[in-house]
């Protein structure tokens, strides 16, 4: 019997998420796909959707200077206190990527923002985060999200070994809205989500109006390239860049 997570947002929350997804260090490997193609030390990177501060914390520990931002307080906190410790000069703050302005954060080198955060904002409002993020970008800055994909087949339901999480799903196929209860099967909790899916026609399309230019998606961080007949996966990360670059 699954019990409704207690304060998915709260420390015990944030517990769980971290030991369901982090235990292994998973975040360290993540960091080291992207620095397999992204060689820009020394430069400004933002987290945009920071949660923790697992991943801010980690390019900062490889010589970035680093920013991170979360709506969640509780996330900002915790992401302090782990810079407090080990002395990192991570500056992470409270903010709402669809209501907030990013301009007194300065501009960025490279701009991330894993972990399904886009997913969760109301598709309508996509646009504008997409924008403001294209405003802190610096002339040859790359942005790096992944998205969740509605493209066939729909998985109904994912069993994710590696974390312990299974997955239900239903989508409404007008809006693009995904419902998502999640089973953490080590802790006996479920947690209900709704969030946002694009096809892959939508995703390009949005890409292309908010100023940007696709360089690569893969379903890994580090982009490898894609055999000929495969299909679309349940989440995709995208590399971007400015039109004007181009």
């Amino acid at each position: 019997v699954f019990q409704p997570m207690i304060g998915l947002y709260s420390s015990r929350g944030w517990d769980i998420y971290e030991r369901s997804h982090y235990a292994g260090n998973e975040h360290v490997d993540e960091v080291e796909q992207i620095l397999s193609w992204y060689d820009g030390r020394g430069g400004r990177v933002l987290d945009a959707g920071c949660c923790t501060g697992l991943h801010a914390l980690e390019f900062a520990r490889r010589g970035f200077s680093v920013a991170g931002l979360d709506i969640e307080p509780a996330a900002v906190e915790r992401a302090n206190c782990r810079a407090r410790q080990i002395g990192a000069a991570v500056a992470f703050s409270v903010k709402d990527l669809s209501r907030d302005s990013l301009t007194s954060l300065g501009t960025f080198d490279f701009v991330y923002s894993l972990g399904n955060v886009l997913a969760h904002i109301e598709k309508g409002l996509l646009p504008v985060v997409l924008a403001r993020i294209h405003a802190c970008l610096n002339r040859d800055g790359v942005f790096l999200f992944d998205l969740l994909m509605t493209d066939r087949p729909f998985l109904r339901d994912i069993r994710d070994e590696k974390h312990k999480i299974f997955w239900k799903r239903a989508r409404d196929g007008e809006t693009g809205k995904i419902r998502m209860d999640g089973y953490f099967l080590e802790f006996g909790f479920v947690q209900p989500f709704e969030v946002w899916g694009y096809s892959l026609d939508d995703a390009r399309s949005l890409l292309s109006r908010s100023g940007f230019v696709l360089d690569a998606m893969n379903s890994r961080l580090d982009f490898p390239n894609v055999e000929p007949g495969e299909g679309v996966p349940f989440c995709l990360n995208f590399r971007v860049r400015r039109k004007e670059d181009r």
